[in-house]
């Protein structure tokens, strides 16, 4: 099986346009794209490397695009699992601590 290339020169109109782009970016704009960057970055690579979006295993387009939204839905899904998780943890921790001030009793008296 050949495999397929895409290979873009270094004038090609995309990147010409893309990098004509980013030279008219102010701070603030550059600021605000490094941000986004790392907090994106993380989560298409987990995707990739986790979740099978590294290769595409079905040959259309539609098929893709349910592979991916799955993917997001799967991701998505593990995120708020951990977030229920941290809530109800720092719940019980909470209650613990109250409950141990609440019913402090005075020592019995014989």
């Amino acid at each position: 099986m050949r495999r397929r290339a895409i290979l873009l020169h270094k004038d090609h109109p995309a990147l010409l346009r893309a990098r004509r782009k980013y030279a008219g970016w102010g701070p603030r704009e550059r600021a605000l794209y490094h941000r986004h960057r790392g907090l994106v970055e993380g989560v298409h690579g987990e995707a990739k490397t986790w979740h099978g979006l590294a290769r595409a295993v079905r040959r259309s387009l539609a098929n893709m695009q349910i592979r991916a939204f799955l993917t997001a839905a799967v991701i998505n899904l593990k995120r708020l699992a951990g977030a229920v998780l941290m809530v109800l943890l720092a719940a019980l921790a909470l209650g613990a601590a109250h409950g141990a001030t609440r019913y402090r009793h005075a020592a019995p008296t014989s």
